[in-house]
This record gives C-alpha cells, structure tokens and sequence, in this order.
C-alpha cells in the first residue's frame, strides 16, 4: 500500500482514536483521579457509563488530528482524506450513541 493512498490514512485514522482512548484513560486514572484504575475506566465509565460513551469517543477523536497535519506536511492529499474518512465514520457512532 502506497503512503498516499486513502486506505492507510483510513486505518490510521481508525486507530489513532484507539491511543487517544487509552491516553485520556491514563490522564484521567493517573493525574486526574489517582484513586481509580485503567480497569475502572474501561469497564465502569466507559462501558457502564452510557452517558459517559460519547464524550469520551469525542475526545478520543482529537488523536486524528495530528495525524491529519503530519499527512498535509508531507504532502499526502488522499490519505488525508482517509483520515478524514474515519473522522466521520466515527462522527456516525458519536451522533448514534448520544440519541
């Protein structure tokens, strides 16, 4: 798979929120709320928690981010809009969660 196709900046995009995910998991476990564990956070707030599930999946989203300004300063339009891609993909599952 070429570098500037719209299927890497597609799976980039659909697993750079998955780092984001466990990335706020470990602020928020580790320096906002010490007392509590990773194993609090996924299984208690995130999926006991339904209100809880779209706001963390937005945050999450904030991880594609600098992947999108890493492919526009290499020039990779296609992936980009892969990236771009997922972002809305996941835009999908934000708005269903939260109805």
């Amino acid at each position: 798979m070429r570098s500037n196709e719209q299927g890497l900046g597609l799976v980039a995009g659909l697993l750079a929120p998955v780092l984001g995910f466990f990335l706020y998991g470990w602020i928020y476990t580790g320096l906002i709320r010490p007392f509590l564990d990773m194993d609090f956070y996924i299984h208690d707030l995130f999926l006991g928690t339904p209100r809880y599930r779209s706001p963390i999946l937005s945050l999450s989203l904030i991880m594609d981010l600098p992947l999108f300004f890493l492919f526009d300063r290499f020039g990779k339009s296609l992936a980009m809009r892969g990236v771009l891609t997922a972002v809305l993909l996941y835009a999908v599952v934000i708005v269903a969660l939260w109805i």
